[in-house]
């Protein structure tokens, strides 16, 4: 006879699946027509349950967009083996958008995108990829033009990214190779 009751989850793998889920509809559906429901049913979860641990949708959407970011930062984190790290890191950038592109839009271009919280965490993600850059320079802290400089570098990376995911005129690695030669005309333009 085969057990057919299911193991309780603990309260971190519960609310690690919900994330999970959430990073999911995120990247596949438009976020602001799905319901609690919607979101429980996807889970296998009971709404209750739900709201036990989400008490809105809103925070649900922060958690999932904190772990989205967590996921691109650690799909993007430096490999000091590799022979090209910037194409390295770009590629696994673009596959990793690519992958998620619905959730990418939302999260940059979408309604709940103006939430003080998902700013702030999308905000944490550029400091980060120009922190990257900064000591893939050997540089501690980025004189003022080359900080601005790399900040709109990130700027041109997404807009690029989301223009490539819109229109898709141009191959992956076409991308890639944009992305990577403006780098360093960037970094060239700031020590004028």
């Amino acid at each position: 006879m085969v057990n057919s009751a299911r193991r309780r989850l603990s309260v971190e793998e519960r609310l690690d699946q919900l994330v999970r889920v959430g990073v999911e509809l995120i990247a596949t559906q438009p976020w602001d027509l799905l319901t609690m429901m919607d979101i429980a049913a996807a889970a296998n979860v009971s709404k209750p349950l739900l709201y036990h641990y989400f008490s809105t949708k809103r925070d649900l959407y922060v958690a999932a967009v904190g772990s989205a970011a967590e996921q691109l930062r650690h799909a993007t984190r430096p490999d000091p083996t590799a022979r090209n790290e910037l194409q390295r890191s770009l590629e696994a950038h673009v596959d990793w958008i690519e992958a998620n592109a619905l959730g990418y839009r939302t999260v940059l271009q979408g309604g709940v995108s103006g939430d003080p919280e998902v700013q702030a965490i999308v905000e944490q993600s550029r400091a980060e990829v120009v922190d990257r850059i900064v000591r893939g320079m050997a540089l501690q802290r980025p004189p003022p033009a080359l900080r601005i400089a790399l900040r709109g570098w990130v700027g041109f990376l997404e807009g690029a990214c989301l223009d490539w995911l819109r229109v898709g005129d141009i191959p992956k690695a076409q991308l890639v190779r944009l992305l990577a030669a403006s780098l360093p005309a960037a970094i060239a333009v700031a020590d004028r």
